[in-house]
Order: structure tokens, then C-alpha cells, then sequence
């Protein structure tokens, strides 16, 4: 029987979280659209199917099963709305990973938004969460959805670290900003490309132990962007031996995650 793991992807209704989750998956698995109108309305899921070789390297191999809840976005934020959102959530799974969305601009209440972090932590959920959009509504305000996200992560856990835009505390949470897809701005002449989504991948990669991070690593399994950019960070956290991977990667780097992913498991299983 495959061995069942599920990410819940949350936030208000138009910012990016399907984007977000296509982006992050490296293939389109969720709906999009670049209407004002949100194309989530209902709960839906994605689920992605995958297999780890053995702890001892034989033929056999244990099977996957990730599914992605991109849940709707909430509009009102009432307290009865956000935990009765939420709640169903946690009656159809509990989440390996909870990834909140907000971008520039949006509105959330700070006590809701903290009433789910804390509803995550002690659910064991790790919970990133990501400002989305973040070349859409200025710096200011994206720096204000990062402060709020801080503030409320500080509370539960002090910030352990901050590397390449992303802020960690302990096993518990990150915060980071991205930009999911291309971003052009005529009237200010601004352009500017995907940003950011490598390094949150890379920063669950870090956080999430065992199983929950094989699973994430199936996730992301076809995302070969991330394979190759991020491969020496890969190599240094799992201390893989560079000149193997470097020649693979070198010959066959279109199929990097097929021989890297297996080495990464093998590492996490052997601890």
C-alpha cells in the first residue's frame, strides 16, 4: 500500500496559489487564470504518484502517494470562516506542509492568520509561508506582508536563520517572497522573471525530516530547474559526493532528479 502525504496550499482567493503550486510541482498540475475572478472556488486536489527505492538497495521499492489541497481562498476572514476553512482541511488530511499565500495588497486578519500557524504547529505541520506576486503592489507592501509574516512566526519560535530571502525559525516555519511567473510592468517599463520558488523549495528541503522530506522530494521530482540550479547546495546539505553527481549531471541533465532523488533518499532512510 502506497504511503499517503498531503500538502494544503492556503491564502485569500487571487493570489497565485495555484500558480504558486505549478511553479513549485515544476509541471502545470492546478488550474490558473489571469482574470480577476478566483478559479479555486471549491477544494481541490492534485495528486502526484511516486516510488523510493529500499533501504537496502534492492529491486523492491515503497510507494507514494502525494496529494496537493489548493484550497479556496477566503474572502470574508471571519473567525467562524477561517477555522471552519481550515478545520475541513484537517478532517480530510493532515498536512505534511502548509503553504500560505498573500500577496502585495491583500487582506488577511493578523489574529486569524495566527490562529491557523499555531493550529499548524501543534499538528506537527510545518508552515511556509510565501509572498506571492511580489513584484505586483511595490516594495513597501511587500515588505509589509513580510514583516506580518514575521511577527507572527516570531512568536511561536524565535528566526534561527536568514539565507538567500528566506527566514527560518527552527523546525516550525520560514518566510519567504517569490515571483511564480514572468511579471511585466509597461507603464514603469518593469520586468522581471520567476524568482525565488528554487530557494523555497530548498528551504522545506531543509526544515522537513524522514518521510515528510521524501515525500516533498517526490513532489518536487519533476521540477528539473531545481535540480540542476540548486545542485551544489543538494550536494553540500546531503553530502553527496560531488564528482559522481557532476559527471551525471554533466551527461544526462535533462534526467538530473532521476539519479539524484535516489541518493537523497537512500541518505534520509540510512539515518
Amino acid at each position: 500500500m502506497a504511503k499517503q502525504f498531503n500538502i494544503a496550499v492556503c491564502g485569500s482567493a487571487r493570489v497565485g496559489k495555484s500558480t504558486l503550486v505549478n511553479a513549485i510541482c515544476g509541471r502545470e498540475v492546478a488550474r490558473t487564470s489571469s482574470s480577476l475572478c478566483s478559479v479555486t472556488d471549491e477544494m481541490k486536489k492534485y495528486v502526484l504518484n511516486g516510488a523510493c527505492p529500499s533501504a537496502n538497495n534492492t529491486a523492491s521499492s515503497t510507494e507514494y502517494s502525494i496529494t496537493i489541497w489548493d484550497t479556496p481562498g477566503i474572502e470574508s476572514w471571519t473567525k467562524e470562516e477561517v477555522e471552519k476553512h481550515f478545520t475541513k482541511i484537517m478532517l480530510e488530511s493532515t498536512p505534511l506542509c502548509m503553504i500560505y499565500c498573500a500577496s502585495p495588497g491583500s487582506f488577511a486578519r493578523l489574529d486569524h492568520l495566527k490562529w491557523l500557524i499555531e493550529t499548524c504547529i501543534k499538528s506537527n505541520i510545518f508552515c511556509a509561508l510565501v509572498c506571492t506576486n511580489k513584484y505586483s503592489g511595490g516594495s513597501q507592501q511587500r515588505a509589509s506582508v513580510l514583516n506580518d509574516f514575521h511577527t507572527i512566526l516570531s512568536q511561536c519560535h524565535a528566526m534561527t536563520r536568514e539565507e538567500a530571502n528566506v527566514k527560518y525559525y527552527g523546525d516550525i516555519g520560514l518566510c519567504t517572497s517569490v515571483n511564480s511567473i514572468f511579471y511585466e510592468d509597461r507603464e514603469f517599463e518593469v520586468r522581471k522573471g520567476v524568482e525565488g520558488i528554487n530557494e523555497l523549495i530548498f528551504g522545506i528541503i531543509r526544515s522537513l525530516k524522514h518521510d515528510k522530506l521524501i515525500a516533498w522530494c517526490h513532489t518536487i521530482a519533476d521540477n528539473q530547474s531545481f535540480w540542476l540550479t540548486m545542485r551544489d547546495g543538494i550536494i553540500t546539505l546531503f553530502n553527496l559526493c560531488r564528482p559522481v553527481v557532476e559527471e551525471f549531471v554533466q551527461k544526462e541533465g535533462k534526467d538530473a532528479a532521476k539519479f539524484i532523488l535516489p541518493l537523497i533518499i537512500n541518505t534520509i532512510l540510512k539515518k
